[in-house]
């Protein structure tokens, strides 16, 4: 069956934009060989104890820029090959073996890279397995911890200590520790740089199409080009607005009676009130339709962040182990501050009239008419649930992983 000539178009543009994407990547994976075979006798760019640090921290940077412009490239392009239709033909043609050539060099490259980000999962999801099956006190819970990174000595007796001693100065025990150290400094920095672009590319993304795509469109094809008795305005922008001309023609009128300026003819001041009244309901209509700008821009978003965290699972994973690590190297009096700031503010005494000002700046942010009813009865049960959520966290968690947490938690609320 024909397909129609603008469904033939549109296939080949984006077969097009998959195949550009796909060079960009082979052209940065060609990049990156280049540095190994220059720099590193074309084995992978890691630590040279000839060159030193600073080198190689120089030459991480490039990898790291060209490493993350790959797993963009290539992601444009698995996206391009969904929705491009399959080949009818079984036998390859020399496009798609040129594309499978492209395809192999590429992760001949990567894949060397990607093994590191694997081991920083595993060696992460150890500890973290560890750490859950040891009920220790959060002192205890610390000095295991670094026993086990530093030393990964699980057990010391007074009959081993001597044994420990002796290994912990052989030069094995030595490079041991220092390949440690940078396996925890690259998972810092690889967390705390994908942090920071799932909190800044879904922001600029929302600022960007709501203001560049979504907004003009709306005001073109929704307000410019219709009258305003077809554009359906909320009651609440309404009585705004006649609020404001209200106030608008009282103030014309006290001028005109304490003589300030020059006096208006009832024309000139018609005209004043009839410029007036367009301006407000020029405005009320953009009020009216900014919601929906908004709540497009915010699902563009949103879908920004899944497909970060599609694309970049690996790293997303290291951000969570991360964060756990984070907060269980805290002591015990501040897990418990965390916890109780957390609950006042969500669940407690004051916390309804805070929901009430949030909920309202959500009715007025997608440019819904506020509801009351539906506002009171959000207050009356979030709340609960939130409130057994944190029981049940407390539970399951605390319990397990700091006892001594619990134990503080209990006598601060008695």
């Amino acid at each position: 069956m024909a397909l129609p000539v603008w469904l033939n178009r549109a296939n080949q543009w984006i077969n097009q934009r998959s195949l550009k994407a796909l060079d960009r990547a082979y052209q940065q994976a060609g990049i990156i060989k280049n540095l190994e075979d220059k720099h590193f006798n074309g084995q992978k760019i890691a630590p040279d104890s000839d060159r030193g640090q600073s080198v190689f921290d120089y030459f991480k940077s490039s990898l790291d820029r060209e490493l993350t412009q790959i797993r963009l490239n290539l992601a444009q392009f698995r996206l391009g090959n969904f929705f491009s239709p399959s080949p009818d033909s079984a036998l390859l043609t020399s496009e798609e073996q040129d594309i499978l050539t492209k395809l192999d060099f590429i992760e001949s490259v990567i894949g060397k890279y990607r093994q590191n980000i694997d081991d920083l999962i595993t060696s992460s999801s150890q500890k973290n397995l560890i750490d859950s099956n040891s009920p220790l006190t959060n002192q205890e819970t610390n000095q295991a911890r670094l026993s086990k990174s530093l030393s990964a000595a699980a057990k010391a007796g007074e009959s081993s200590q001597f044994f420990n001693l002796t290994r912990d100065l052989t030069e094995e025990y030595e490079q041991k520790v220092i390949q440690e150290l940078r396996h925890l400094r690259q998972e810092r920095k690889i967390a705390i740089r994908f942090l920071i672009l799932l909190i800044v590319i879904p922001l600029s993304i929302q600022v960007i199409t709501k203001n560049l795509i979504y907004s003009p469109l709306i005001n073109h094809f929704m307000i410019d080009n219709k009258t305003f008795n077809q554009i359906k305005i909320n009651e609440e922008i309404v009585e705004e607005q006649l609020q404001e001309f209200t106030r608008f023609k009282e103030l014309l009128e006290v001028r005109e009676i304490l003589d300030i300026g020059q006096p208006l003819t009832n024309l000139e001041k018609r005209e004043k009130l009839k410029e007036k009244a367009q301006e407000l309901a020029q405005e009320a209509a953009h009020k009216s339709k900014n919601g929906l700008g908004n709540l497009i821009a915010d699902l563009t978003s949103l879908g920004a962040f899944a497909v970060l965290v599609a694309v970049f699972r690996k790293e997303f994973k290291i951000v969570r182990q991360y964060l756990n690590r984070i907060f269980l190297g805290l002591n015990d009096v501040t897990k418990v501050f965390i916890f109780i700031l957390l609950t006042d503010i969500f669940v407690g005494f004051h916390s309804a009239e805070g929901w009430e000002v949030v909920l309202g700046n959500l009715f007025e942010h997608f440019g819904l008419p506020e509801n009351r009813q539906f506002i009171y009865l959000f207050i009356a049960t979030f709340p609960v649930i939130l409130d057994s959520f944190f029981k049940l966290l407390i539970f399951n968690y605390f319990t397990r992983k700091s006892p001594t947490a619990v134990a503080i938690l209990e006598k601060m609320q008695q």
